[in-house]
């Protein structure tokens, strides 16, 4: 398994580092290309089509030992996942049980940032305010914002981006050939509408869980 160079945010799991290696072998799932060795960087991952995106790349952040961070709907840090909507409140999807606490405990101890979807004013500006402070990150964005297919990116990735002064670095969620593949970082040199026509090129075509990947 790769190593991380050495400006890259870090985190040394004795017990999960190794099981997560194992299972990456398990699983026949690979990391191909190199995390560029930024102290800052924002991993934009394409394409997101199911729930269990999510636990491979679980299993890719403790097999490299990456600390990362990364926004997610409200719901998931307390709620099952269910295939029938029982709400219509966008923060209140999902099936709750007695052990959310459990599970809010872990996704946040991951990294895991709420996101209220309900009321979600401000939050790039906040975000850019928060992690401006912080000197050694990796922030985990799906600019698709959930699993269906989309006609156009979020643009979070974009002003998280500009807003922090950071490149972002495309990754490929590639379950044709198994695999994560890191492509090479981007800065932002145009407006979001060119940048996303840049992501759009880059992904045009990977396999995902679910689909493959193009735009509406």
């Amino acid at each position: 398994m790769k190593t991380l160079p050495e400006n890259v945010s870090q985190k040394e799991r004795k017990v999960l580092g190794p099981i997560g290696r194992f299972l990456m072998k398990l699983f026949r799932w690979e990391i191909d290309g190199n995390i560029p060795n930024l102290k800052k960087m924002i991993l934009v991952g394409v394409p997101h089509t199911a729930m269990r995106d999510a636990w491979y790349a679980l299993l890719a952040v403790l097999a490299l030992d990456l600390k990362i961070n990364f926004f997610g709907a409200a719901w998931i840090f307390t709620r099952l996942p269910s295939l029938v909507t029982i709400s219509k409140n966008l923060d209140k999807l999902g099936i709750p049980w007695p052990f959310w606490w459990i599970q809010k405990y872990v996704l946040i101890r991951l990294g895991g940032i709420p996101v209220y979807r309900v009321n979600s004013r401000g939050l790039i500006h906040g975000a850019v305010e928060e992690f401006d402070k912080i000197d050694n990150y990796v922030l985990v964005i799906a600019p698709e914002g959930g699993t269906e297919a989309v006609e156009q990116f979020r643009s979070g990735f974009y002003y998280l981006s500009k807003g922090l002064n950071i490149p972002y670095v495309p990754v490929e969620i590639d379950f044709g050939n198994r695999r994560f593949k890191i492509q090479e970082p981007q800065e932002i040199t145009g407006t979001f509408e060119e940048e996303s026509e840049k992501l759009i090129k880059l992904f045009e075509g990977v396999e995902g869980a679910t689909r493959t990947f193009k735009m509406l």
